[in-house]
């Protein structure tokens, strides 16, 4: 991976931690209150990271539904969109083979990054840990490139956490999200994080 590819991830780098937070615990208020205020002027309403039907709701009205969304789509009992690459990848048991196989890297590569906010993970290969990791790396590799001091180590563990843990199951998965998501941030915010995963997927597979 060259660093112009490095550079493309880097542009969302912030996506990614958002993404992270959202996947991993419900909105709170002060999350909400950024989120309804984040969009530029003009945005269109299905580009919106809070919903118009949302946002106009009295804010505890609108916090419930999205506590609502959130337990509907990742905690069930019967979640529509479980964040595990165990589920994904066809494994018997949450925390199983790719939970190992994450916590082997985050030893390999010192890291301990988790998801912002807290988080309700049953196991690390929970989405909202790979894209945490992702965010610290791209960080890590952004001020080795502009302190004059790329760190190669940084390099390759962005390559390893994409190819091994990631793009092969994570575009998909954010695409049926985007499927199945009701309410904005969810449907969106997997779109666009979706969106750039996969292009460095295609990207990645024709090097």
């Amino acid at each position: 991976m060259n660093d112009s590819r490095l550079e493309t991830l880097a542009t969302g780098r912030d996506l990614f931690l958002l993404t992270s937070r959202l996947l991993s615990k419900e909105i709170d208020q002060p999350l909400y209150r950024a989120l309804l205020t984040a969009d530029p002027e003009g945005t269109p309403a299905e580009d919106r990271l809070i919903d118009e039907q949302t946002g106009a709701m009295d804010e505890p009205d609108a916090l419930r539904t999205l506590s609502v969304e959130f337990c509907r789509l990742f905690v069930g009992p019967y979640p529509a969109c479980p964040p595990y690459a165990s589920i994904h990848r066809g494994e018997p048991l949450v925390g199983g083979r790719a939970d190992h196989a994450i916590r082997d890297f985050m030893t390999r590569h010192r890291l301990q990054a988790e998801p912002p906010g807290g988080h309700t993970l049953l196991a690390y290969d929970h989405l909202g840990v790979g894209l945490a990791l992702l965010h610290h790396l791209l960080r890590d590799w952004e001020r080795g490139v502009s302190a004059a001091c790329p760190e190669d180590e940084d390099r390759h563990a962005v390559r390893e956490l994409l190819e091994d843990h990631l793009l092969p199951w994570a575009p998909s998965y954010l695409h049926d999200l985007h499927g199945a998501a009701l309410h904005a941030p969810y449907g969106i915010v997997a779109q666009l994080t979706g969106r750039l995963l996969a292009d460095e997927w295609s990207m990645t597979a024709i090097r």
